[in-house]
Parts: C-alpha cells; sequence; structure tokens
C-alpha cells in the first residue's frame, strides 16, 4: 500500500511540474501575455474537463487580459461584489473564483466546483503562479531600466563631451523631445529672478522660443518656485497652474506637460520643460527620466562654465601669485614674531613684555585694556598714549564684539581685537594702523598677538582656579567633615594661607531657580561676582569664598551684630543683582573664634538659611537674632525633625545603638536634674567624672557647648524630638527601667 502511495505522488509531482515548466519558461524571459496564457493551458491540464480564465481587477472591476485596452469603453465581468476582499477559494455561479494575488489577480475556474476545490494541485499552483507573476514583472522592469540606462548613458556622453553652451542646449532638447515622446521641449535659464528660454524645439509660436516667466507662471514657474518636478494632464484646464500662457497653450496645442528643476551647487539655475500635444498622462517613470535629463543639464551647463571660467582662471593664476608672495611674506613676518612671543610667555613675562616686543617689532603703538577700559600694558608714542582713554572708552561703549574692528581716534586709525577666555571677552588689544600698505601685517600680528595674551590670562586663570578649588575643598571640610579631616583641613588653610586667625561669621547662601532669559554663570564668573558684591557691600575682601551647586560659602571677619546683619542682608540683594535677578537667601552664624568650631558655626548658618527660605524671596537672616526661631520652624513636620536631628546630633546618631542609647539617657538625666554632674551621677548610679567624660563625649560627636543656654536648648528640644520619633523608646526606655 505504501508503495502504491508513493507512486501515486511521484506521478502527481510530475503532471504538476510538467505543467508548470513553461510558466516559469515564459516569466523568465518577461514574457507577461504568454505567462497568463500559459497558465489557463495549466489549469486545463491539471483539472481535466475545467477551463480556466485568468482575470485582473482595475478601475473596480474584474477583466479578462483582452478586455484592458477598452476598459474605459467595456464594462467588467459579471462577477459578486466583494471577490477583491477574498483570500481562499469561493465558489461563483458554476465554477470557483481562485484569488492569485488578492484583489488583482486571480483565476476563475469553470467546472464541478466540487472536483476543483477538492484537486491537490490548486493551493501548489496558485502559489507558483503569483510568483511567476512576480518574476516576470521583474524581469520586465529591469529590461526597461536597462534600455533607459543606456538611453541615458548615449546622451550623458554627447552632452557632457561638449563645451559649447549652445550645442548642449541643442543636444538636450532634442534628446528631451525623443526620449519622453514629446512634441515640443524647452530649456529655460535663470536670469535674476526670472526664467528666460534660451533653447526650444517643436515649437510653431515664436512666442515660445521667447517665453519669460518668473516664480509661480505657467507650469515652469511653478517648478522655479517649489524646487521639484511638477507636471499637468491637460494645461489648459489644469488649477494648479496659473492661466499666464494658456493663450499659448492654445496656439500651440498643448495638452499634457512636464518640467524638472535644472539644480546648480547652491541655487536653481533653470527648468527643463516637455509638452505633449495628444491626450498623455507623464507616468513617475517619465518624471524620472526627466529629472536625470536635467541633472545631466546641470552637470553640463556648469562644464561648461567651469571651462570659461579655467581661461579667466589662468589670467588671474598671475595676480594670485603675487599677492601668494606679497601674503607669505606677511605670514612669515607674524609667525616670526608669535614664536618670539611665545618663547616670552614661556619663560614668564608679563603682559608690558609681549606689549613692547609687539610694538617694537611693528613699529607701531600698541596697548591691552581689560574689559572695564582700564590699562593693562602700553608700548608706544606719547601722542597715541594720550588717546588709549578715549579709544579704549569708545571701546568699551560698543561692547563687546566677536571680531576685530576699527576706529579712529584723534586723527589716528586704530586696530581693535577682542581677547577671549573660555568663550568670555577678557580684554581687548589696540594698535594704530599708520602705514596703510603694512595694515594686514598689523591686523594679523594683532590678532595672534591676543591669542597669546588669552593664553597668559589662561594660564593665570588656571592658576587661580586651582587654589580656588583647593580653598573650596578645604573650606567645607572646615565646616561639614569629621574630626579628623577638620584637623587636616586646618593644616591645609594654613598652606593656602587662609586668614583663620580672630573672629569669624559664616554666610551661606543658596541660589534658587534661574530667572528665563537670564545667562548660566559659570563656576570662574560666579565667584567673581560673589567676590566682587562682598567686597561692594563690606568694603573688604573675604576670608574664603567656596561654591558647591547651589550653595556658596562665605567666611568674613566678625562684625557687630547690627553690622552683620547688614551685610547678609546687602550680600543676598548685591549676589541676587549680579546675577539677573534670582532669589538668593543667606544665612548667618554667631561669632565664631577658632578654627575647629566652624563647624558649629556652619550648623548655625544652616538653621539660619531654614528661616530665611521660609520666606519665600531673596532674604537673610543671623543665627543670634533668629536661631531658636530656626529651631523651631524646623521641627514643624517629620523631615524637618530627623534634619534637625541630623543638624545638631550628628555623628552620635551614628554610634552603636547601646552606645548611642547610653549617652543620650545621661543628656536627658542631665538635664532632668537641672545640668548638675553630682545629682546627674546619682540618679545614673556612677561616678562624677563619668557623667563629666560622657557630657564631653557628647558634645565631640555634636559640636555642641554643653555650657551654653543656646546648646543645652538644642541640645534638650533634640532628645524630645528623637524620642517622639522613635515613640519613646531608646534612652527613655533606658532611664525607665534605670529608675525601676
Amino acid at each position: 500500500m505504501g508503495s502504491r502511495f508513493t507512486s501515486k505522488t511521484t506521478l502527481m509531482a510530475g503532471a504538476l511540474a510538467g505543467a508548470l515548466e513553461p510558466i516559469s519558461t515564459a516569466a523568465a524571459r518577461g514574457q507577461y501575455d504568454l505567462v497568463l496564457a500559459e497558465a489557463e493551458r495549466a489549469v486545463a491540464e491539471l483539472l481535466p474537463g475545467a477551463r480556466g480564465r485568468v482575470i485582473l481587477r482595475t478601475g473596480g472591476a474584474w477583466y479578462a487580459p483582452s478586455m484592458l485596452e477598452h476598459v474605459g469603453d467595456t464594462p467588467g465581468l459579471d462577477l459578486p461584489g466583494g471577490l477583491e476582499t477574498h483570500e481562499a477559494p469561493l465558489r461563483v455561479g458554476r465554477g470557483v473564483f481562485v484569488p492569485v494575488a488578492p484583489g488583482a489577480l486571480a483565476l476563475l475556474i469553470e467546472g464541478d466546483p466540487v472536483t476543483i476545490e477538492a484537486s491537490d494541485y490548486l493551493g501548489v499552483f496558485c502559489k507558483f503562479f503569483a510568483l511567476a507573476i512576480q518574476t516576470c514583472e521583474r524581469q520586465r522592469i529591469a529590461v526597461q531600466n536597462l534600455d533607459e540606462v543606456q538611453a541615458l548613458q548615449r546622451v550623458a556622453t554627447r552632452i557632457l563631451k561638449s563645451h559649447d553652451l549652445s550645442e548642449i542646449l541643442l543636444l538636450i532638447t532634442q534628446e528631451a523631445k525623443q526620449l519622453l515622446s514629446a512634441d515640443i521641449c524647452g530649456v529655460l535659464l535663470r536670469e535674476d529672478d526670472k526664467i528666460v528660454m534660451r533653447r526650444c524645439v517643436g515649437n510653431r509660436s515664436p512666442e515660445t522660443a521667447n517665453l519669460q516667466m518668473g516664480p509661480g507662471q505657467g507650469l515652469a514657474g511653478l517648478v522655479l518656485a517649489h524646487r521639484k518636478p511638477a507636471s499637468v494632464e491637460d494645461y489648459v484646464t489644469s488649477e494648479a497652474i496659473s492661466r499666464d500662457f494658456f493663450h499659448l497653450a492654445e496656439a500651440e496645442l498643448v495638452r499634457s506637460a512636464s518640467a524638472a528643476p535644472l539644480l546648480g551647487r547652491d541655487d536653481i539655475i533653470g527648468v527643463l520643460e516637455v509638452w505633449r500635444r495628444r491626450p498623455s498622462t507623464f507616468t513617475p517613470q517619465d518624471t524620472t527620466r526627466l529629472t536625470a535629463l536635467a541633472n545631466l543639464t546641470s552637470i553640463a551647463l556648469e562644464n561648461a562654465e567651469l571651462y570659461a571660467g579655467q581661461r579667466r582662471m589662468v589670467e588671474e593664476l598671475g595676480q594670485a601669485h603675487e599677492a601668494l608672495n606679497q601674503r607669505f611674506d606677511v605670514v612669515r613676518s607674524v609667525s616670526s614674531l608669535t614664536q618670539t612671543l611665545m618663547l616670552l610667555l614661556l619663560q614668564g613675562t608679563g603682559l608690558n613684555a609681549i606689549v613692547s616686543t609687539t610694538s617694537t617689532t611693528l613699529k607701531t603703538d600698541v596697548a591691552i585694556i581689560d574689559r572695564d577700559g582700564t590699562l593693562l600694558a602700553w608700548s608706544g608714542s606719547d601722542r597715541a598714549h594720550g588717546l588709549v582713554a578715549a579709544v579704549a572708552a569708545a571701546v568699551v561703549a560698543q561692547g563687546v564684539a566677536t571680531a576685530g574692528l576699527s576706529m579712529t581716534q584723534g586723527g589716528l586709525s586704530w586696530r581693535v581685537q577682542p581677547i577671549f577666555v573660555e568663550g568670555e571677552a577678557v580684554a581687548w588689544i589696540l594698535g594704530t594702523l599708520e602705514d596703510a600698505h603694512r595694515s594686514e601685517l598689523i591686523e594679523l600680528t594683532l590678532t595672534q598677538v591676543a591669542v597669546i595674551a588669552a593664553l597668559q590670562r589662561l594660564e593665570q586663570r588656571s592658576a587661580s582656579r586651582a587654589r580656588s578649588e583647593s580653598i573650596d575643598a578645604t573650606l567645607w571640610d572646615l565646616l561639614r567633615a569629621d574630626e579628623t579631616a577638620r584637623a587636616a583641613a586646618i593644616d591645609r588653610a594654613a598652606d593656602l594661607k587662609l586668614d583663620l586667625e580672630g573672629p569669624m561669621r559664616l554666610y551661606l547662601c543658596e541660589l534658587g531657580a534661574t530667572v528665563p532669559g537670564s545667562a548660566q554663570s559659570s563656576g570662574s564668573i560666579l565667584r567673581q561676582k560673589i567676590t566682587r558684591a562682598v567686597e561692594t557691600v563690606r568694603g573688604e575682601k573675604a576670608r574664603a569664598i567656596a561654591l558647591q551647586g547651589i550653595s556658596i560659602a562665605v567666611l568674613c571677619s566678625d562684625q557687630a551684630l547690627d553690622d552683620a546683619e547688614r551685610f547678609a542682608k546687602g550680600l543676598a540683594e548685591a549676589i541676587s543683582d549680579g546675577l539677573g535677578g534670582r532669589q538668593v537667601v543667606v544665612g548667618g552664624s554667631s561669632r565664631c573664634h577658632v578654627p575647629r568650631a566652624l563647624a558649629i558655626a556652619y550648623r548655625e548658618a544652616q538653621i539660619a538659611l531654614d528661616v530665611s527660605r521660609q520666606m519665600g524671596k531673596t532674604a537673610s537672616v543671623v543665627y543670634d537674632r533668629a536661631g531658636v526661631v530656626g529651631m523651631l520652624l524646623s521641627l514643624r513636620h517629620d523631615v524637618g525633625m530627623r534634619r534637625f536631628l541630623e543638624l545638631n546630633l550628628g555623628e552620635l546618631l551614628n554610634e552603636e545603638p547601646k552606645q548611642r542609647d547610653l549617652f543620650l539617657q545621661t543628656l536627658r538625666v542631665y538635664f532632668d536634674v537641672n545640668c548638675s554632674h553630682e545629682a546627674a551621677s546619682q540618679r545614673l548610679g556612677v561616678h562624677r567624672k563619668t557623667v563629666a567624660h560622657r557630657l564631653g563625649r557628647i558634645s565631640d560627636l555634636t559640636g555642641l557647648d554643653l555650657s551654653t543656654h543656646d546648646d543645652r536648648l538644642v541640645a534638650d528640644l533634640s532628645l524630645y524630638v528623637f524620642q517622639m520619633l522613635n515613640n519613646g523608646t531608646a534612652s527613655g526606655d533606658a532611664e525607665d527601667r534605670r529608675v525601676r
């Protein structure tokens, strides 16, 4: 039985292969009509007694291939609606509708529907037929593309060999007319804002050969305006184009037209247009051909222009050679001076030496002024020196320029070149231009000197920035680090020559959101603005300034409390004004006598800063006047309570739970007995020195001075907050157990 089944399968496969082979051969050759005919023959061969017809869907109806030429005049096949959506065979009348490419191609097989639907060949045959159609279409497109490429190659060879503009235009119009089966072809080239007909073939009216049009006029004007191809099926009735040339289209009996832009390197240089006198539609392939010809034309026109320009270039080469020699002399002089100035820079000389060398070499007057007009370096004549102040004022009044500028002052011509460091104009270099023949040399030299001066300033800024970063790290360690790190920071402060002797006061500044439209300041610029603000408000320099994100620490010498309040207020306002109205809040500490107490000053300044934040605007608070208010404000909610504990109990919270609870119990008992060491020792059952030792460790860990009323109040409040957040556990429970 198995042998008979295998034999039957083999026979079926052989029959199917024999029926499909002619279809495969026709598809490989791209013979579309033959593929359809062989498909109908194969249906009759594979399904004896059945008759198959290939049908195609177009224009909303199904047609036999022989009916496609008369689609407009002939109704489609009388078939039920909705067949285009079916993907499986469907009985229709006395046969079966079998989709091959749903919605586009199908087989209408007439015969016994049961036999047809039960056929083992039908599914395989339909898939093979669909693949054959696709193969045939690809072959047809490949042959068509090859013919088109060969035609364009012939055209390109003829056009690109010519360098004569008239010959190029004649060739392109003839080839375009032939390749696109057109009746008229013209090339319009751009002249100013309009395009003018330069060559036309096939026209009957002289007016066509002299066409001129602007953007938006006619089809070519539409292409000129939009820089992309366009076409119309009926020139006279089309609403896509203007009516400027309808009379000419009627005279030429024009029906359809297509146009493509001639694109140069930078802009559109013209339009290539073809017209047909018969009813027709320009297909996407026609547009592609016309665009290809337009591109060839553009290349040929630019080549012709380049060829003509070669003659001019030969004549100009001699002049250019002479100019290059002169420029070489200038560059050599500038290079020699630049090397000299670079050596001076590497030797560590200042701006005066650089300016003096430049002035002596150029035999002209040279000056460098900073951005507020102050003279930084000068070398030159007394006459020019007397004019520097007026020139500087004029430069500052004009503002920062991104490039050099020239001006006349006191009968002398001056060249002004900005000096940029990290994108910021920090100074200007000035030079007189008395000798017009040497003006280029002087201008180039001043540019190089500006670069060298910028390097010198950048070196100074880098050293200053490195020192500022060291000061930042040192000051923040003094304020926030543990005891070991603070001790190391004190040593570093001595190396940096920071003044930490005598009474001090710490001010913490916090910047709000950037004001819309204002520029973001870099760290160095922000530091300069704060330094100027301190000097403006206080009249003296700060001892140290440290930046970190939006936080700023300013360490100053101590003042009387009223003066400290005025300084804090003036500092907040000055920084806000310098940052374009940005909100700034400032919190000041109480008096700090020694560097080791700066951690306490930092905590006090933070509390004052918290109070200042509550005002919701640029404001300032000094701890001496608002410290207790700050403590109370920080206890308004759970988050504030935890932060309050972190600020006031500090490292004590990080101790082992047993040790921490012991310290907190001792502190609680100490306060309960009115801060008596003797009474606390009796209550706790330990020696008096043990109580003193524990209180000393608590002071070390928290930074609180338990001999002062304010710090005792802070510690007492902290104990209550800790007990509240821990639901009465820890030290409170330990106390209860001890008493019982």
